[in-house]
């Protein structure tokens, strides 16, 4: 699939000529054999807003996500250093970035068109115990399991266990936070083809940053 950013970018990588066509979403290309290309622009800020939204992203990240003063914080600079074949597991302190830095990368990964749909899955106030969610899984490509810690019960782990193997098995982009060492959380997870999937699926990090961006907002 080819994606250009302009017009310029978008002739040069079919090898057209000057004369082209533009819509909302493609750019159509005349080729130098005389055939007629479309080449798609990336998704603009509106179209990414609204879909992350409508998979339930937290609205103050994806408002933030397009800044012009965004914070580089050590997650934010470590999921850019990334390619965009896999996704991230972030381990660190509450506050420091984690989840921001995923939705960004997702955004991204949004932007290229690499996935459509993806889905944000908080654990500390998902409803687990619900069929529904167990099926909604099918209709995303992209999953962020966000706070996926040590203190979790047994039907909270289930569903992160169901949720990564599910995203294995397609396969799907996947995303993870934790407050949790990555030894530790590991060691919670138990199952060995589990641990194997997420080091298949996700860059592991270690975050070193202590410094609560939370609090600072609030000053």
């Amino acid at each position: 699939m080819l994606i250009a950013k302009n017009a310029e970018e978008a002739i040069r990588l079919v090898n057209g000529e000057s004369l082209y066509l533009e819509d909302n979403t493609f750019y159509w290309i005349l080729t130098k054999t005389k055939q007629l290309v479309r080449v798609l622009k990336p998704r603009n800020k509106e179209e990414i807003q609204q879909i992350l939204l409508k998979g339930n992203f937290p609205e103050r990240h994806v408002t933030e996500i397009f800044s012009k003063n965004l914070k580089k914080t050590e997650a934010l600079k470590f999921a850019l250093s990334q390619n965009d074949n896999k996704g991230l597991l972030l381990s660190g302190r509450a506050g420091v970035g984690k989840t921001f830095a995923s939705i960004y990368k997702i955004a991204k990964l949004l932007q290229e068109y690499r996935i459509t749909s993806p889905l944000y899955i908080s654990l500390q106030d998902f409803d687990v115990k619900t069929e529904q969610n167990y099926q909604r899984l099918n209709n995303h490509d992209c999953f962020l399991i966000d706070d996926l810690n040590t203190n979790l019960n047994n039907w909270e782990k289930k569903f992160a266990s169901q949720v990564i193997y599910h995203a294995s098995k397609k396969p799907k982009y996947l995303f993870v936070t934790t407050n949790a060492s990555i030894k530790d959380l590991f060691t919670f997870l138990e199952e060995e083809p589990l641990i194997s999937r997420l080091l298949e699926m996700c860059e592991l990090k270690e975050l070193k940053e202590t410094k609560d961006y939370r609090l600072v907002k609030r000053r």
